[in-house]
Formats: structure tokens, sequence, C-alpha cells
């Protein structure tokens, strides 16, 4: 593994813990590095510089040092033009977080999945369908990690046919519907129709809240199986408090 004595990046913190009396030790999800935990010394003291800017679901500018692989955080600066999300959207915010941290390997960078998580923070700090967003990011993050959902094509090679119903074959792809009957599917079927013209909509960027709704069974069994396998506990949380 490259470990440089010292570098910068664009990041934002997942995770952080208490390390000895006044520092804490930080996972940083960063643009060109991935997931990188670093030493924050003296962080807990009133006055440290980085007390007041290593928070949760803001873009900071960082730069570090050091050969091992946690590496020391010599500067944070915070980028700002970001309001975190509030409410209920913030849960679907730290749901995100404990995703990457369960999926990301260290120092394995994603550009895009970065770039997503950074959109996606915006949409629900602005106020936008959570389960539009929510399902957007997984289905991002599935793809990064390579169990992605082929939009254009069904487990045939045959193109998606948007007058056409679709169930999910894991490992396989898109399996035709007939009159909703899919009980003598193998196991890793997930039982959720879905409609042909959403996976087309989808395949050309277009989002709705029936799709992503349809979608939810198909890419939370994705994630437990392929990401998360002992389950999620922010999402456990968040689905309680999206019944209340």
């Amino acid at each position: 593994m490259n470990n440089p004595r010292s570098g910068s990046d664009l990041a934002y913190v997942l995770h952080s813990v208490p390390y000895k009396e006044t520092s804490l030790i930080v996972e940083l999800f960063c643009r060109e590095h991935g997931r990188m935990p670093v030493v924050a010394k003296g962080a807990k003291r009133p006055h440290s510089a980085l007390r007041a800017v290593l928070v949760s679901f803001q873009p900071l500018s960082v730069r570090f040092s050091g050969k091992s692989d946690v590496k020391t955080l010599t500067q944070a600066e915070w980028l700002g033009g970001l309001m975190s999300p509030d409410g209920k959207a913030l849960f679907a915010a730290y749901y995100l977080n404990e995703l990457l941290m369960r999926g990301l390997t260290r120092e394995d960078a994603h550009p895009e999945l970065f770039d997503l998580y950074q959109q996606t923070l915006l949409g629900l700090s602005e106020g936008e369908d959570m389960n539009v967003c929510i399902r957007r990011f997984e289905v991002g993050l599935l793809q990064a990690f390579g169990y992605g959902l082929d939009w254009a094509y069904d487990a045939k090679g045959e193109a998606i046919e948007p007058a056409l119903e679709y169930v999910w074959l894991d490992q396989h792809g898109w399996i035709p519907s007939v009159g909703g009957n899919v009980n003598n599917l193998q196991n890793g079927s997930v039982e959720q129709v879905v409609q042909g013209q959403w996976i087309a909509e989808i395949q050309e960027g277009i989002w709705s809240k029936a799709a992503s709704s349809a979608l939810k069974p198909i890419t939370r069994k994705l994630l437990m199986t392929h990401v998360a396998p002992n389950g999620l506990m922010s999402r456990v949380w968040m689905e309680h408090l999206l019944r209340t």
C-alpha cells in the first residue's frame, strides 16, 4: 500500500472516537484517498482549531502526514456551502455514513461515490424526497462496489422492455415477471415487481418516488448480502422514525 509522508484532499467526517485524553481518531471519507483514519491531536481541547470543524456532513479540506495506516491530521478547513440535514433527514445522512463505513476498505478511492455522497447530502438538506435520495445513493454505492444493477438489459441480455414487469435475481439480473408469479424463482430473487418503465427511466437518470419505493426491497437485499450482512443500526432508527 502506498503510504505517503504527507498529502491533502477533500473529505467528510464519517465517524470519530476519543483517543487518549485530548485527541480523536477520525474516519475520513476522502475524494482521492477513500476511507482514511487519522489522529486529530488535541482536537478535544476547548480552544483547538480542529474541534469546531471535525463534524459530520460538512465539506473539509484536509492535510495529513505519516507513513503508517493511521495518518496524523495536520490541518482541516471548513469549506462551507452546505447546510447539515436535520430532522428525519439527519438520520438518513447517518445511514449513508454507516454504509460507507461498512463498505469502504481503507485508502480505496471512489471519487464518483464521493461526489454522489456530496450530492445526496445536498438533496437531504434541501428537502428532496428521502426515498429518492437514499435509493439513488444505495444504487450508486452498490455500483461502486461491483454489485450494481443493470438498467439496460435483463438476465438473458435482452433489452429492458418498458411495457413489461421484472423481478431481480441476484448475480443474474432482471427476469420478466408473468402475472406477478415469482414463486418458482431461484434463491436470491426479490419478490418485488418493478415496472420496466421505471427501469428505463433510471437508465436515463430519472428517479420517481414510485420507482424508489419499488427498488427498496432489492437494494436492501443486495446491501445485506454484500455490504452489511450483520445489519445496520441506522436503518433501524431511520425506519422507526419514518413510521412515526
